[in-house]
């Protein structure tokens, strides 16, 4: 969890803190982060864009995309389970986070691999 306000690593690094925060899973809006640390909403996204080049909701769009990625490449599980898992609403919300990360599919990377569809690499 983010540190208590008023604390010098929640000064000085709540970015960080954020970005660790944000990238698990326990979905927590901006707002109860924002309160943790003693700021505002609009002034913990500001912060974090500027520390980061990109809002919080996007970084963790990005996060749970490429989760979502390594379960494509690592596991078999269907499309919709890793939707559930990763944190998205159903499978068509993780086609789009992947294809706003990647310009492809998930269908595509999975057939892309090798390993998972059986195919060598000569065929």
């Amino acid at each position: 969890s983010l540190c208590p306000a008023g604390t010098v690593a929640s000064q000085a690094d709540w970015p960080d803190t954020l970005a660790l925060s944000l990238s698990t899973s326990d979905g927590r809006r901006l707002g109860s982060l924002a309160n943790s640390i003693g700021l505002a909403a609009e002034t913990l996204s500001r912060g974090f864009r500027a520390a980061y080049g990109i809002t919080p909701a996007r970084f963790r769009a990005e996060v749970r995309a490429r989760q979502a990625m390594d379960m494509i490449f690592q596991t078999n599980a269907g499309l919709a389970s890793i939707a559930n898992d990763c944190g998205f609403s159903d499978q068509p919300h993780l086609t789009r986070a992947i294809v706003d990360l990647t310009g492809r599919t998930p269908g595509h990377w999975r057939r892309s691999n090798p390993f998972k569809t059986g195919r060598s690499e000569r065929d």
